[in-house]
């Protein structure tokens, strides 16, 4: 996915209306990033929590690196359309 660069995003007004933009980014099918949305969206929620009711926080690359882990994983799993935004050589690092 090294064609999609953040620097281009718009702000959205909400989660909801960035999940449905973002679902029409042309990867051949959304049921390639639509669960790698939910993973991220997952990950981040994980985080608030943590920060909000546990007092403690992660650097935002660590956050990133979870997120590659668990693709990664999710990929191993089963999940075929995770492995293409996530080759499986990269779980071994």
């Amino acid at each position: 996915m090294h064609h999609i660069t953040t620097t281009t995003w718009p702000t959205r007004a909400s989660v909801r209306d960035w999940w449905n933009v973002n679902l029409q980014i042309l990867l051949g099918s959304p049921r390639v990033l639509a669960p790698l949305m939910m993973l991220i969206s997952w990950e981040i929620w994980s985080e608030r929590n943590a920060r909000v009711f546990r007092k403690t926080d992660v650097p935002s690359m660590v956050i990133i690196n979870m997120i590659k882990e668990e693709v990664s994983l999710w990929a191993l799993a089963g999940t075929k359309h995770l492995s293409i935004v996530m080759p499986f050589y990269f779980a071994l690092f």
